[in-house]
């Protein structure tokens, strides 16, 4: 049995979401899905940074999202998050093809809170390209 191919739906669903809320609504919504996500979702502990980064690696790798990259950034004085392979639904999203940003923003907060810290990630929409968002956290 192949799985049944949700895309015709979710690019849909997404594109009235954004007409009927607004991409502020809307973010806010993703935000909060992906911290109900991580909830559902439960990182393993994670002794480090490195391990935070394989355990997250593992439920991406798991959901089929993608994965991340952890680099600390000595100039901006933060951790930047790139996450390569993203999901897309086409084009949809600011920059072009980034729509689900706040949902792997959201995501990813939780399971920094399931470790004890206490991040706020920022989408450097600048350093932003066609294959990789990129998120700065700062405790």
């Amino acid at each position: 049995m192949t799985a049944p191919d949700y895309s015709l739906f979710l690019h849909s669903l997404a594109s009235e979401l954004d007409i009927q809320a607004g991409a502020e609504e809307r973010d806010a919504l993703l935000q909060s899905v992906g911290l109900r996500a991580a909830t559902r979702l439960p990182l393993p502990a994670c002794e480090t940074t490195e391990d935070f980064e394989l355990e997250c690696n593992a439920l991406l790798r798991l959901m089929g999202w993608g994965r991340i990259a952890l680099a600390l950034s000595q100039e901006k004085h933060c951790l930047t998050l790139t996450i390569n392979e993203p999901l897309r639904l086409g084009a949809l999203g600011t920059p072009s093809g980034q729509w689900y940003a706040a949902f792997y923003a959201g995501l990813l907060t939780g399971w920094f809170q399931q470790t004890g810290e206490a991040v706020t990630l920022h989408q450097d929409k600048d350093a932003s390209t066609s294959e990789i968002l990129v998120f700065d956290a700062k405790g």
